[in-house]
């Protein structure tokens, strides 16, 4: 048996399955290259996120050393006023202590505290000292005690005062404890 027709090569993929396999191998590759892109934008992104992690971490210690450093300064400025202060009335004090003793009634040492005033001196007589300088210290303190011993060699009279304030008569006063 003859055949009137001429054989033709048959192609191992038609036209239409190379069309298919060419557009599968395409959105393959794009898709492969897509998933690339995505995994190197994902490595990139946490990278960055890791240094972002860093500064601020770094950031929140500087933050909160901050901090600290502003609550030791408003401390130290709370106490440089209470100090002030309390130099203010302290001075104010020490005039007003010297203010009140007269002229005739030298004091050789003065030891003031909180609730108490220690004072010694010389005095012409015990007299002086009675009438001029215990009126005052006894109208301030609660209780006032004074000794007295004749210097003969200066011709006056050595004298220690002891004077106290009870804490109660110092609060109704206003003044701090």
């Amino acid at each position: 048996m003859h055949s009137y027709k001429v054989p033709r090569k048959k192609p191992l993929f038609s036209k239409d399955s190379m069309l298919w396999i060419f557009f599968v191998s395409v959105i393959s590759i794009s898709l492969l290259g897509f998933g690339l892109y995505l995994r190197y934008k994902t490595y990139k992104l946490t990278s960055v996120v890791e240094e972002k992690k860093i500064v601020h971490q770094t950031l929140s210690e500087k933050v909160a050393a901050y901090e600290k450093e502003l609550k030791i300064h408003k401390m130290q400025r709370t106490l440089s006023k209470e100090v002030k202060a309390s130099n203010g009335l302290l001075k104010n004090s020490i005039k007003n202590l010297f203010d009140l003793v007269p002229d005739q009634i030298v004091l050789t040492k003065v030891m003031m505290q909180k609730d108490m005033l220690n004072l010694e001196g010389l005095t012409p007589t015990k007299d002086t000292y009675r009438l001029l300088l215990e009126p005052p210290l006894k109208s301030i303190f609660s209780s006032s005690q004074v000794s007295y011993q004749f210097n003969g060699r200066k011709g006056r009279y050595e004298f220690k005062s002891a004077n106290r304030m009870d804490a109660s008569i110092g609060e109704t006063n206003g003044e701090k404890k």
